[in-house]
């Protein structure tokens, strides 16, 4: 299961808090053809997005996301301050649903995306993520 990283918080004393990274192959489609660099802006704009999303809901951080035009797919990692994996799933595909809209994407039948595969792992030092 999830193993405790020691985090400094605020400066202040050493404590110890579990965390889970929450990884996502997200295989998109557009309502109109995009090209490359279109697509790769699009994931700049969902970057953007859980960006302002970690900025004020401290659960949530060091997100990324990373794209590949030839697959059409997105890769969003997000790592969740949590000991539980459920917890861990459920809040990173929250925050994902919320940056997707925030980012003018559409999720009409959330979460049976076409093809969604995650992996859910603990981290054993937050620190040096």
């Amino acid at each position: 299961m999830g193993q405790t990283a020691e985090v400094h918080e605020g400066g202040g004393p050493v404590t110890s808090r579990l965390a889970m990274m929450v990884g996502t192959n997200l295989h998109v489609s557009f309502s109109q053809p995009v090209g490359q660099d279109e697509f790769h802006d699009y994931a700049a704009r969902l970057m953007d997005e859980l960006m302002a999303l970690e900025e004020c809901d401290n659960t949530i951080t060091d997100s990324t996301v990373s794209s590949d035009v030839d697959k059409r797919l997105f890769t969003v990692e997000i790592i969740v301050r949590t000991d539980d994996p459920v917890e861990a799933s459920a809040k990173a595909s929250a925050v994902l649903r919320t940056a997707l809209h925030a980012a003018g994407a559409g999720t009409p039948r959330w979460p049976t995306v076409d093809r969604m595969e995650g992996q859910t792992g603990s981290l054993s030092d937050l620190t040096s993520a």
